[in-house]
């Protein structure tokens, strides 16, 4: 018997006890066994999933456990096991791909900057905070909507407009937004704010959505 671990060998038995165990054929899989699978992201960066999620593991392989609340999932990714640490959607900032262009189309906006102007439009959009020192700035700026904490990159010379409050070329924003339409991201008729219309296009609630389906999945109890 082999003791590599895949979906055609591995199963998932229920003791007596209701206690799901995570089996290689009979055999309980044991930490070792474990430790082996590779890690990779469950959780694509539009929020949905990349494979097939068979449980959770109460178990952290690579000493994490003071690391802010994640989960360890055990999932399938085509005939191959994978595991996975699924942070929460409170322990940090996540990718999205329209993330960088929303911000971009702020700067653009020029809603960036001052106070809420744009009572549609979220205005807690970080490009970094204050310390001791001075202002510490992100390598990627950050906002949240609805909750949910979200990074994308800028070019070096929008960040510094913005930094420096300075409005963009018009230039530069009649040609992102034509970029935008082109993508079919933007109405080519679309007039007024961009990020508006980027913002509808972000679906806020599904990486959370995700998560809280994950926390949902059976615990799958494995050998020491």
């Amino acid at each position: 018997m082999t003791d590599r671990l895949t979906p055609q060998n591995a199963t998932v038995t229920t003791a007596t006890i209701k206690v799901q165990a995570l089996t290689i054929g009979k055999k309980q899989v044991t930490l070792a066994v474990f430790r082996q699978l590779k890690e990779e992201p469950l959780i694509a960066e539009d929020g949905t999933l990349n494979g097939d999620p068979w449980g959770v593991v109460n178990y952290h392989p690579d000493k994490c456990s003071d690391d802010p609340e994640h989960l360890h999932v055990v999932w399938q990714n085509g005939d191959e096991l994978r595991r996975s640490a699924v942070q929460m959607p409170e322990a940090g900032y996540h990718s999205h791909p329209l993330a960088s262009l929303y911000i971009t189309a702020r700067i653009v906006d020029g809603t960036a900057h001052g106070p809420r102007s744009h009572p549609e439009i979220p205005d807690t959009l970080y490009l970094g905070h204050k310390t001791p020192q001075g202002w510490r700035y992100y390598t990627e700026p950050r906002f949240t909507i609805d909750t949910m904490q979200y990074r994308g990159e800028v070019s070096d010379s929008l960040r510094e407009k913005w930094k420096r409050g300075l409005p963009v070329d018009a230039e530069f924003a009649e040609a992102f937004r034509d970029a935008l339409a082109h993508a079919d991201l933007l109405p080519q008729e679309a007039s007024g704010d961009i990020a508006q219309h980027l913002l509808d296009l972000i679906p806020a609630r599904q990486y959370q959505d995700t998560v809280d389906r994950l926390a949902e999945l059976p615990q799958l109890f494995i050998a020491v």
